[in-house]
């Protein structure tokens, strides 16, 4: 006898008690994992989410991104545009996924398990997420080792290997994520307004020392390709696929937000503050300094800086790699606890923290940035596409107590939904055959999401079918 659908399966009412059973945690960190959060305990507002995602947007990545669009030969403007609309359009499906945490209380991956399924969310989206954040870990911690590398060997003559610098800045930052939200939310609200203080002392200092190639007028008329198709698609490609690679993990920062209005205010405001703010800096550092090296502090390192702005360099550095470090730990553990429940949220961060740590002294995979972005893409677009559709039809009607339940309404085939597990490795499979000119993480996102649209109408007409057919029958008879 196959498991019930949520459709099919009478309505468990999403008041009752949900209970996970894991390993002993520290009392000192938070205590929930993969379990609801009372609505009693649901009282964030606008700014904590605003400061989480302003951090989240504003870090080495970002600047490092600015950098090589200039390389590639983008100007100031295109550069600053393009990570703006690639960022704001990959954002719009997490507002929406975010949804989940504030109405019902769920981490991100549990909220997968009503789209694809219990097993599907847990060995398919939560691995897909880890493996994520693991990189993301790394790439951020390898960006930001880069910036301190570079001011030690131009301002102190210190040649350090930059493996070292990178696993003294990967542990260190792991002490957060484990302790959890609140830590990392306390952490959002006082380094997003010194970082910003920060980039105008440091942008200033750029201005007055480097010359007349370092002025405003000069950047802004930055002999770079204001219009071109190739790399805009190209960027475009590359940073939305990387912001479509937290939907899975949307809710983990919305479950303790009070209401819809302040979840869209504090999300949107700080995803476009946070993404402006970085690209600026980064563009302008990097073309400052002559639009050949994609380091944006190597730029103020060669301009023999005082101790006060080496200060500020580490500082923002520091912060940077902190804030946006937490965040890939805090959701990798999330998604690792998810299919591994019984290590509970604490010991899965740990395990993460190690594994992330570990890659984070090889900062070669820099190198393979936009192929590494095309590929998570081609994964996540297609979880996208169908998240999205399954959002319109169900989400206002997920029962809450079957997301934890084997064999319930959720367990679909096995654990898995048939159709929209199998279209996450079509969509992959796909994206070779996609020239980048088609924008192929959107195409595979609008392919997929219609495939699933197109099924679900399908299957609706053919039970309304089959239930006519019944009644037909029992009327003659």
């Amino acid at each position: 006898m196959s498991a019930q659908t949520p459709e099919s399966k009478p309505h468990i009412h999403n008041n009752e008690p949900v209970t996970v059973t894991h390993l002993p945690q520290p009392k000192v960190c938070e205590g929930y994992g993969l379990q609801p959060i009372p609505r009693e305990s649901r009282t964030g507002g606008i700014w904590p989410l605003f400061n989480i995602f302003c951090n989240y947007f504003i870090n080495p990545g970002t600047l490092l991104t600015s950098g090589m669009m200039v390389v590639a030969g983008l100007s100031f403007q295109a550069t600053v545009i393009i990570q703006i609309i690639a960022a704001m359009t990959g954002t719009l499906p997490l507002v929406l996924f975010s949804r989940a945490g504030v109405r019902y209380g769920i981490p991100g991956q549990v909220f997968c398990r009503a789209v694809f399924g219990i097993r599907g969310s847990q060995w398919i989206t939560s691995t897909l997420r880890l493996l994520c954040s693991i990189y993301w870990f790394a790439f951020q911690t390898a960006a930001g080792a880069m910036a301190i590398e570079a001011i030690l060997r131009n301002c102190f003559e210190m040649n350090i290997p930059l493996w070292s610098v990178s696993l003294a800045f990967a542990i260190f930052q792991g002490v957060i994520a484990i302790i959890g939200y609140h830590y990392l939310k306390w952490l959002s609200v006082y380094t997003f307004p010194i970082k910003l203080i920060t980039f105008i002392f440091l942008i200033v200092f750029i201005i007055n020392h480097g010359g007349s190639a370092a002025s405003p007028a000069a950047v802004l008329q930055w002999p770079g390709i204001h219009w071109s198709w190739i790399l805009t698609a190209t960027w475009f490609n590359t940073i939305f696929g990387s912001c479509l690679s937290i939907v899975t993990d949307a809710s983990d920062f919305s479950r303790y937000t009070r209401s819809q209005r302040e979840l869209c205010l504090g999300l949107l405001s700080g995803c476009i503050t946070g993404i402006t703010v970085g690209s600026i800096f980064g563009a302008y550092a990097v073309i400052a300094g002559g639009g050949s090296n994609i380091n944006p502090f190597e730029t103020i390192s060669v301009l023999q800086p005082d101790a006060l702005i080496i200060l500020l360099i580490a500082l923002v550095v520091f912060l940077d790699n902190w804030t946006i470090n937490v965040i890939n730990l805090y959701t990798g553990g999330l998604s690792l606890c998810n299919t591994w429940e019984k290590l509970g949220r604490v010991w899965a961060t740990v395990l993460v923290t190690l594994i992330a740590s570990i890659l984070s002294c090889f900062p070669e995979m820099i190198n393979s940035y936009t192929h590494i972005m095309g590929a998570v893409g081609a994964l996540f677009a297609p979880i996208t596409g169908v998240m999205l559709v399954w959002y319109f039809y169900q989400f206002k009607q997920i029962q809450l107590p079957g997301l934890y339940q084997k064999g319930g309404c959720y367990w679909y085939n096995g654990g898995f939904n048939g159709l929209p597990c199998l279209l996450i490795p079509m969509g992959f499979l796909l994206q070779p055959f996609l020239p980048i000119v088609f924008l192929p993480t959107l195409l595979i996102m609008s392919f997929s999401g219609l495939v699933y649209c197109l099924y679900r109408v399908c299957r609706k007409q053919t039970r309304s079918r089959l239930l006519e057919s019944r009644s037909i029958c029992k009327t003659r008879q």
